[in-house]
């Protein structure tokens, strides 16, 4: 991936590094989770939204009320709807999906995310 420079920074950064480090920063500030979970929590929701792109995953989330959610997902149709390609840089502290089960467009904070897996 061809590294792009900001301009207040002398080291080059992906727009994958730059999206993820403002992740980090945005549920630092709303939990307590360690630097480490962090770390992983970021990096799985980039890989989950590359991959639905393309296919369907299972996501598991928690709701803003506390209650469990699990779901499967895609952005396939993200496009055709919004009549744009998806940018995982508009990600401010919420993940947009397709909700296949409940055929509409759903939203979960980042900070909420537990985990997904690919469906085959």
């Amino acid at each position: 991936m061809k590294k792009q420079t900001l301009g207040h920074q002398s080291n080059h950064v992906t727009k994958s590094e730059r999206v993820e480090n403002l992740w980090k920063k945005l549920i630092r500030q709303e939990t307590d989770l360690s630097d480490e979970t962090i770390a992983w929590m970021t990096r799985r929701i980039r890989l989950l939204t590359e991959y639905m792109a393309y296919g369907c995953a299972l996501i598991a989330y928690r709701k803003q009320n506390g209650d469990f959610y699990m779901a499967r997902a895609t952005l396939i149709y993200y496009e055709t709807c919004f009549h744009r390609k998806y940018d995982i840089e508009r990600i401010q502290n919420h993940v947009v999906y397709w909700d296949i089960e409940q055929q509409g467009w759903r939203t979960f904070q980042i900070e909420n995310f537990l985990e997904w897996r690919p469906v085959v």
